[in-house]
């Protein structure tokens, strides 16, 4: 990890050293569609969730490599059928439960592109992001409520397209997918990951 993070931090040093009269901000609005695995899937929320944006602002130090701000918000939402389940120690209560969970993770975000300087337009991208994950979780249990909000470590991992609308280069689309590593420890669950694909536009600032 450690050289892996002083290799990035050369990368970027050299990149704005060599071409910071190039650089350039940019902002990233994208439509999010959520897909809960692992743990998450099995124990919370089986059901995909297409009720999620997520965004970025990013610098470019140099034609290959930006970095800047990712944030985003996604809502998880299961009802499963009518039940028994143990209440307390010695009671048990017949109830339909239902499992609402919002997520709003912040993340520093770094993106490669890695053609382009070649002749085509569309310019593939990968990106790497690690942050704070902001976590609202609320299950019901007939009438009684249990809910916790907390914060926890996240990590990303992403491909894109990125393709333009006009030949500056300065508005297009963005399409891609993620996947988010979301370790969670509370009410004896131990995840939320998820896989995710966006579309939205991306707008340079000169």
């Amino acid at each position: 990890m450690k050289k892996i993070l002083i290799g990035l931090f050369g990368l970027l040093t050299a990149g704005f050293s060599a071409q910071s009269q190039d650089s350039r901000m940019s902002l990233n609005l994208n439509y999010n569609y959520s897909f809960p695995v692992s743990n998450f899937k099995s124990d919370l929320v089986s059901h995909a969730s297409p009720r999620g944006f997520t965004g970025n602002v990013m610098y470019r130090f140099n034609p290959l490599i930006s970095a800047g701000l990712d944030f985003g918000y996604q809502d998880y939402y299961q009802k499963y059928p009518r039940q028994v389940y143990n209440y307390g120690q010695t009671q048990q209560i017949s109830a339909v439960v239902s499992n609402s969970i919002q997520t709003i993770p912040v993340m520093a975000r770094l993106e490669v592109q890695p053609f382009s300087n070649t002749m085509t337009s569309i310019r593939p991208y990968a990106s790497v992001a690690a942050g704070v994950n902001f976590i609202s979780n609320n299950q019901y249990l007939g009438e009684f409520s249990n809910a916790s909000n907390s914060a926890g470590f996240i990590a990303q991992g992403g491909l894109g397209l990125k393709i333009p609308f006009v030949k500056s280069n300065n508005l297009g689309a963005d399409i891609g997918g993620t996947y988010n590593y979301a370790p969670y420890n509370k009410f004896g669950y131990k995840d939320l990951s998820n896989l995710n694909v966006h579309a939205g536009l991306y707008f340079n600032i000169e």
